[in-house]
């Protein structure tokens, strides 16, 4: 069993405005949010997936800005007007830009063409009209793997990532 005293954090961090602590807090979340993030890059890129160094670049961490935490997530973002900020967006054949992370992430399901061109099918007594299929796209649940792979040390490393945070925030305006 480990015993930790933390009555001096304690009070150092009653020293510190409320500006400062929130500061802090939120060094810490960024930082170990970053090691998550290293670990589900380097999951993405285990998988095999074409252009994973791309791809790799949507896998992003949210501070939240009035809650304590952080999240993790792989969802693309477009870019602005000025056309900066884009990420995880992949550059198809036709030069169409797609969000294929989050695909990657969860799979699609199979794709049909839905034309006047398709085709009747007898499935079961009914005649069916069918589609030409286009195909789907599996899971590679990068993520998922992330999350149980860090899920037993993310705790420890958090509380000590906020000790480190505080002490050095501490010191920078000193709080000692």
């Amino acid at each position: 069993m480990i015993q930790y005293d933390d009555s001096n954090l304690r009070k150092l961090f009653a020293q510190m405005e409320p500006s400062q602590r929130k500061k802090a807090l939120k060094g810490a979340f960024r930082r170990e949010g970053n090691r998550i993030r290293k670990a589900a890059v380097n999951n993405l890129r285990s998988t095999g997936i074409n252009h994973a160094q791309e791809l790799s670049r949507g896998i992003r961490v949210v501070v939240f800005k009035r809650d304590a935490g952080f999240r993790v997530t792989a969802a693309s973002r477009k870019s602005n007007k000025q056309g900066k900020g884009e990420r995880g967006m992949h550059k198809n054949r036709y030069g169409l830009k797609k969000p294929v992370l989050a695909w990657a992430e969860t799979g699609t399901r199979w794709r049909m063409v839905k034309s006047t061109r398709a085709h009747k099918v007898k499935i079961k007594g009914r005649w069916v009209t069918v589609g030409k299929h286009r195909g789907f796209m599996k899971r590679y649940g990068f993520i998922k793997q992330t999350r149980a792979q860090v899920e037993g040390t993310v705790t420890e490393s958090l509380r000590k990532e906020i000790v480190d945070s505080v002490i050095k925030t501490a010191k920078k305006y000193g709080c000692t």
